[in-house]
């Protein structure tokens, strides 16, 4: 029934992209939120098919004029495609090399449609003005909002989420409809950025900036009461990166001063010996995971376990209560699954990424200072959580996403800047 249910949501969301096209990258960014509510109750390959959907139908809807502009895109930078190549081959070989081929077969097949969106589609979208990182953002934090609205009711109303130990009481971290509240955290490390980013915008018009604050206080809400620890830090690194380098010395001491007096309340409210027992538990079971997955690299150094597979080589390693679990981290994870090679390849796209943003100088450019910051808030929270670049899960599909456009800022921007001075150069000589 579940399949059958995955289906029928699949094609409805396939037939508005083949309506309207517009809605493609935008359907894509919500059925990879929609994979994770689904596994909440069903965790079978149905989860996927909303997604598979949606990419199937904008592809195929946009026919071969369009095809032939995207070939053309990737022959103009095939340079800095070439490095997206050399990562899917790695994929590749992982999956031959790896200690369950069936289940790497998923990535490998799913990994490449993920990187053509992410490498291709996104950024020649964005090249063309179809779309814009701005309305990535706002997709991203309405669906944040209206999420954690959702976890709130079911929370208040249905007494719906995970129970949390702190000291003498048991707390309701706000989760649903998702599995964990991790989960539900990670979306907000992601929308609450955003929504400030947006709120931020001073090319904007002031009264949908508010309308952006008061998403922002939603959303502030919304991870404070997830009590995800990762997400707290992660989604306040982004923020306060992108104040600083917005507002400069100003904003630091403002983001302090707020920081003080939250920090001041929540302590008053539930008192301190409650945060430390909160905070003291929280790694105790990643640190389970983290040897866990050293000991699984022991024998597969080189091309790892292949992609997916982290689960069922911690499983020897780990308490019943891990199993099933991935690493915990995402640097560790890339190791386990894709090998000191796949690791290798995971940190010159991302450090290719955040330096070349960081050498763009981002406190001069909403734009790269936006995607530099989100970036940065996702890799605080991989210190803690797996993400998988080019995997379909909203976390690992939106750092893909602006994986993909970092490293499109970072060579086709300027190269289309000099091209342009060329031709006004050569119209002016002419003239």
């Amino acid at each position: 029934m579940a399949l059958v249910i995955c289906a029928v949501i699949g094609l409805l969301l396939g037939i508005s992209v083949w309506v309207y096209p517009r809605l493609f990258i935008m359907n894509l960014l919500v059925t990879a939120v929609g994979v994770e509510v689904i596994h909440h109750w069903y965790a079978g390959i149905g989860q996927y098919f909303p997604w598979i959907a949606v990419f199937l139908a904008g592809i195929l809807q946009a026919g071969p004029p369009e095809w032939r502009k995207w070939w053309q895109f990737i022959r103009h930078n095939k340079e800095w495609m070439a490095v997206y190549g050399l990562y899917l081959i790695g994929i590749g070989i992982s999956t031959l090399m790896g200690i369950h081929v069936a289940t790497s077969l998923r990535y490998a097949l799913g990994v490449p449609a993920v990187l053509f969106i992410a490498v291709v589609i996104v950024p020649w979208s964005i090249e063309k003005r179809f779309i814009s990182l701005k309305d990535l953002f706002q997709v991203i934090a309405l669906m944040g909002v209206v999420l954690t609205i959702t976890a709130g009711i079911a929370a208040i109303v249905d007494h719906l989420g995970f129970p949390v130990p702190v000291g003498h009481h048991i707390l309701l971290a706000w989760q649903w409809p998702f599995a964990n509240k991790n989960t539900f955290g990670m979306l907000v490390t992601f929308a609450l950025p955003a929504a400030v980013y947006l709120t931020l915008d001073h090319r904007e018009d002031g009264i949908i900036r508010i309308v952006w604050f008061i998403a922002s206080i939603l959303l502030l809400i919304g991870v404070a009461l997830s009590y995800s620890r990762s997400s707290w830090i992660a989604s306040m690194i982004g923020v306060m990166m992108f104040v600083t380098f917005y507002y400069g010395k100003r904003g630091v001491l403002a983001m302090f001063g707020i920081g003080i007096v939250l920090l001041a309340g929540l302590i008053a409210k539930t008192g301190l010996h409650k945060w430390e027992l909160l905070w003291h538990k929280g790694l105790n079971g990643r640190i389970v995971l983290w040897k866990a997955g050293l000991d699984a690299m022991h024998h597969h150094w080189v091309w790892g376990v292949g992609p997916g597979n982290s689960p069922l080589a911690l499983k020897p390693f780990v308490p019943a209560i891990y199993a099933g679990l991935t690493p915990s981290d995402s640097i560790l994870r890339s190791a386990v699954e894709l090998g000191l090679v796949g690791l290798g390849l995971w940190l010159l796209l991302v450090g290719v990424a955040m330096i070349g943003l960081l050498m763009r100088r981002p406190w001069q450019s909403w734009e790269d200072n936006a995607l530099f910051s989100i970036m940065l808030a996702s890799l605080a929270q991989q210190v803690v959580e797996s993400l998988f670049v080019g995997g379909v899960s909203f976390g690992d599909f939106f750092f893909t996403v602006f994986l993909g456009i970092a490293w499109y800022r970072i060579w086709v921007v300027p190269k289309n800047r000099s091209l342009r001075s060329q031709r006004l150069s050569r119209r002016a000589l002419l003239g």
